[in-house]
C-alpha cells in the first residue's frame, strides 16, 4: 500500500494520511494540526517554554496558516503579536494584553493578503527539537521567517501596533 501525503493548504507541510480531524479555523491541513497540538503539549507541559516562546508559536502558526475560513481578525491580531515580539522586543507574557487592547478598540479588521511563500520552516521544524532549548531556538527562527515573509505588510502592522499603546 502506497503512502499518500498530504499537502498543509497554509504552510505546505506534507505528511501522511492520518486519522485526525480538524474543524478548519485556520487554513491547515488536520495532519498539521495535529503537528501543532503536539507542539503546545510540549509547550504546556514546560513552565519555561510556555512563557517564553508560546504566544509566539501561536501568532506563527497563525499567520503562517492563513486564508481559508480563517476571518481577518484572527490574522491581524496574530501578525500584530509577531510584530510586538519581533521588532518592537516586547516580552512574551505581555504581548497577550496588548492583542486585547487592540481587540477592544477595534471594530474593522483589515485584510492582508497572505504571502504565496510564508517561510521555509513549519511547525514540524519545532516539533522534532530534541530539547526545550533547541524547542525554543526553532520557534524564534521559524517566526522570524515567517514574519519576513509578510514583509509587504510590515508597515501597516506598524500602523496597527501603534494603537496598543493608547
Amino acid at each position: 500500500m502506497e503512502t499518500v501525503l498530504v499537502p498543509c493548504p497554509g504552510c505546505g507541510l506534507e505528511m501522511p494520511r492520518g486519522s485526525a480531524t480538524y474543524d478548519g479555523y485556520f487554513n491547515a491541513s488536520p495532519e498539521c494540526w495535529s503537528v501543532f497540538g503536539e507542539v503546545l503539549a510540549a509547550e504546556f507541559q514546560n513552565a519555561v517554554l510556555s512563557g517564553q516562546v508560546h504566544q509566539l508559536t501561536v501568532d506563527t502558526y497563525a499567520v503562517q496558516h492563513a486564508g481559508g475560513p480563517h476571518p481577518d481578525k484572527s490574522v491581524c491580531v496574530h501578525l500584530m503579536g509577531l510584530h510586538l515580539a519581533l521588532e518592537q522586543g516586547i516580552a512574551a507574557v505581555d504581548v497577550p494584553r496588548r492583542l486585547q487592547r487592540l481587540a477592544s478598540v477595534t471594530t474593522t479588521w483589515p485584510h492582508f493578503a497572505p504571502p504565496v511563500v510564508r517561510g521555509p520552516r513549519t511547525v514540524l521544524d519545532v516539533a522534532t527539537a530534541d530539547s526545550a532549548e533547541d524547542h525554543a531556538r526553532r520557534v524564534g527562527e521559524w517566526a522570524a521567517e515567517v514574519w519576513a515573509a509578510w514583509r509587504e505588510h510590515h508597515e501597516a502592522v506598524g500602523t496597527l501596533a501603534a494603537r496598543t499603546n493608547t
